[in-house]
């Protein structure tokens, strides 16, 4: 993977949501475009997904530390304690999202208490239709499609949702703009908005929805 080219895809930053395509490269001292750098946080009322697309990660969780690998995917909860860092001498490729968005106490690094600190991730190597890590602020899927197959959603009102594309290529079409989106390609899907994904060959996608609404399941 071209990781220069990846991260410059990007997403809205929304009360719903943040996040995007983010490059920890070999020999750096941080997360690209990480201002807050490899120190413990917790999110307030906030869970966070990281999908691992390429390298290996250490990732601190509260008084622990696991390790994941390209394909790993994980949900750290609300007031959970975490920091990671590049685990190898390659680059580390990471897709996050934050849900929702408080723009001002996006994170806390203060005030952390030894309750806190046994909080723990729920963690997965993902296979399709298998259900994935979610909770009242993210809800994940992983569907498989077949060439020719799709779905057609909306999203419902103060609801988002990202489309990743894991594997294969699909024809995507967000309200009236359509295209192709190929491997480890993404896009934002807005409030009240309809959105069709249809497999031009054997393809895997990521379904995010903030907040996920755990009644739609």
């Amino acid at each position: 993977m071209d990781w220069q080219k990846w991260i410059q895809q990007s997403l809205p930053r929304t009360e719903i949501m943040r996040g995007g395509a983010t490059i920890w490269p070999k020999g750096g001292d941080r997360l690209i475009g990480d201002t807050l750098g490899p120190v413990m946080h917790l999110h307030d009322h906030a869970s966070e997904i990281f999908y691992f697309v390429s390298g290996r990660c250490r990732l601190q969780v509260g008084n622990t530390e696991e390790f994941f690998t390209a394909g790993d995917f994980v949900l750290v909860p609300p007031q959970t304690p975490h920091n990671l860092w590049n685990a190898s001498d390659e680059d580390l490729a990471v897709f996050w999202l934050v849900a929702p968005h408080f723009m001002d106490n996006k994170w806390r690094t203060s005030g952390i208490t030894d309750a806190d600190m046994t909080g723990r991730v729920q963690r997965i190597h993902p296979v399709p239709e298998q259900p994935l890590p979610s909770d009242a602020n993210i809800r994940s899927r992983l569907v498989e499609l077949t060439a020719g197959k799709f779905i057609n959603e909306i999203t419902q009102p103060g609801q988002e949702v990202v489309l990743y594309v894991r594997s294969g290529n699909a024809q995507v079409q967000v309200g009236k703009l359509s295209g192709i989106l190929q491997e480890n390609e993404f896009v934002h899907v807005p409030v009240n908005t309809t959105y069709r994904i249809q497999a031009e060959s054997a393809t895997t996608v990521f379904i995010f929805q903030m907040p996920g609404r755990r009644e739609m399941q």
